[in-house]
């Protein structure tokens, strides 16, 4: 047995899959299978199980994914605290972030604590929505994420906002709302309005929203790619309480209108980076969080959207 089984078992592990592991782990899948496979008969026990083309840990591979994984962190955690002797930032930072701050936003706040650290850092992004990745932080499965937050209070977590999303109302380009430059929320009374579904972040915002307004409302949809296909399919009179996000960038046929900020303001859905507040954080991450910190905050994402 060797670290490098090690490291490979907790990639496929992860990822469940041998084709996406081996990509990010730099390697062929039949080495990492090769891998694997060595590494079960050493053990005696198999590790995993094939479901088509995915692979699932069977009872020993989950007990022995914990043991690997606090090895590993804490393998990790001691190579990147000598590197703190010498001043020099490096490592992994596991980073969890809504689907559309992958796309633009994070790439380029990346590349710019990059520049300014020149750091050996490596980033390891994963996309999610906003309450596993709150949970998957709390599970120590990211060091840091970038997401919404719900009603719940989280203690033991650190809220620093980032951004802002526009909320907008959304409907067909034939809608008589659609020639607006800018809407009431009481012109929305009489049509069918439709928004996300509740349990999310933004899903509760919108509901707290139009009941205080006492309007009714379907929560029905995940996200605005979901919103602008049902919009651009039907001419009736729908109406959706959305934000305005590059999902709904591709749908020619819906128009976005703005509300009048003196009901919904333009800070109302607001995106957070969110951390861990006791936990032990290395230097990469410490300066990665001063980094975000120092840069303004409350700008739009350029394509933002959230779960």
């Amino acid at each position: 047995m060797n670290l490098s089984q090690l490291y490979y078992f907790r990639k496929l592990a992860e990822l469940q899959h041998y084709t996406k592991a081996a990509k990010e782990l730099y390697i062929s899948q039949p080495a990492l299978s090769d891998a694997i496979k060595s590494l079960e008969r050493e053990l005696g026990v198999p590790l995993f199980k094939r479901e088509g083309r995915n692979v699932r840990l069977t009872r020993y591979g989950r007990e022995f994914a914990d043991y690997v994984g606090r090895a590993l962190r804490e393998l990790d955690r001691g190579v990147e605290v000598m590197h703190e002797y010498t001043g020099k930032l490096s490592g992994t930072l596991k980073v969890g972030a809504l689907y559309t701050v992958t796309g633009d936003y994070l790439p380029s706040l990346i590349e710019a604590f990059h520049e300014k650290y020149s750091a050996e850092v490596h980033f390891e992004i994963m996309q999610g929505f906003s309450n596993p990745l709150i949970q998957g932080l709390k599970d120590d499965r990211y060091d840091i994420v970038f997401a919404a937050k719900g009603f719940e209070e989280e203690p033991a977590l650190c809220f620093e906002p980032v951004s802002v999303q526009e909320v907008v109302i959304a409907v067909n380009e034939e809608h008589p709302l659609a020639s607006k430059d800018k809407i009431q929320l009481e012109d929305l009374v009489g049509h069918n309005v439709i928004t996300y579904r509740r349990g999310t972040p933004v899903g509760d915002e919108m509901a707290e929203l139009l009941a205080e307004h006492h309007i009714p409302a379907n929560y029905e949809f995940d996200d605005e790619i979901t919103v602008g296909g049902m919009l651009s399919a039907i001419k009736d009179d729908t109406c959706a309480l959305v934000l305005n996000t590059i999902g709904l960038k591709p749908f020619t046929k819906v128009s976005v209108v703005p509300i009048d900020e003196n009901e919904v303001p333009y800070d109302f859905h607001q995106v957070y980076m969110v951390y861990k507040k006791a936990e032990f954080k290395n230097l990469a991450l410490e300066s990665f969080i001063e980094f975000v910190m120092g840069l303004d905050s409350g700008a739009a994402f350029p394509h933002g959207r959230e779960e």
